[in-house]
């Protein structure tokens, strides 16, 4: 997120050592922050014709839709492949720019540096099998935490209210879960303090359940147990794979974001 001069003197960590562009995730990621599962702007809920979270139109359905609950390992190991394919296109696209954004050239540096030192000095199946695995393990902990809970067709003006609404903690109940889930167990708590440091999240959930129950918020501070959570997941698949079209359903894409966050006057 970038939360000062420290954390922006490493950027150039991410192409380098994981081939992936910090221009090409802020705007991913801090859009995801900013406008958390709003249908048509939020790109991490965008995943059709492949995956859907939601019935979709019939002009947007897919064959694949049916049985997508049963092959999800496959689209879920290419999730680093499309991270690392998407973030050379955004570099590429921002250099043909007669402007390009501050960094664009030395991200294209670092990405094709990083990219002649993994394929010189690793086999090329050990490669694929990290890029692949690593993809796998990420998508299963990354989609639990927003997906199955609420979505917005339009623009949800309470920053606050939007965020526990779309967003659920995992509980973690061995050292080797909390480990692999990395401090994305307290997704809540990243997502309304992006620029705290994760180990200060254990003591922020208490308070942020207290927030709710004295504000009322639907729901509260929504917290599931880890393997309960997978299965919620799971089961959000399974529902929008049996589930009729509905003729009625928003695009997931195109929908001009920097009007929506603007309320009508």
């Amino acid at each position: 997120h970038g939360i000062d001069s420290f954390a922006n003197k490493l950027r150039f960590m991410g192409p380098l050592v994981g081939g992936m562009s910090p221009t090409w995730w802020s705007d991913k990621h801090n859009k995801h922050h900013a406008l958390t599962n709003e249908i048509g702007v939020d790109e991490d809920i965008a995943t059709d014709p492949v995956l859907y979270v939601r019935p979709p139109a019939p002009e947007n359905d897919s064959k694949l839709r049916k049985t997508q609950h049963w092959t999800l390992p496959f689209p879920f190991s290419l999730l680093f492949v499309i991270w690392r394919v998407d973030s050379v296109k955004v570099v590429i696209n921002e250099l043909r720019k007669d402007k390009p954004r501050k960094g664009a050239k030395w991200e294209a540096f670092w990405l094709a540096c990083h990219w002649a030192l993994v394929w010189s000095i690793m086999p090329w199946y050990i490669v694929i099998s990290h890029i692949l695995l690593s993809g796998l393990i990420t998508a299963i902990i990354t989609t639990a935490t927003h997906q199955s809970e609420e979505m917005f067709e339009e623009f949800n003006p309470d920053f606050v209210d939007n965020q526990f609404r779309s967003t659920r903690d995992a509980k973690t109940s061995n050292p080797f879960s909390t480990w692999c889930w990395g401090g994305m167990q307290y997704q809540l708590e990243h997502h309304l303090f992006p620029s705290m440091p994760r180990s200060k999240y254990p003591a922020l959930q208490p308070i942020l359940a207290k927030f709710a129950t004295d504000n009322n918020i639907d729901g509260g501070l929504r917290i599931t147990p880890e393997l309960e959570l997978l299965k919620l997941n799971w089961n959000t698949y399974r529902t929008a794979a049996h589930a009729e079209q509905n003729p009625n359903a928003p695009p997931t894409r195109g929908r001009a974001h920097h009007v929506t966050a603007i309320p009508a006057q």
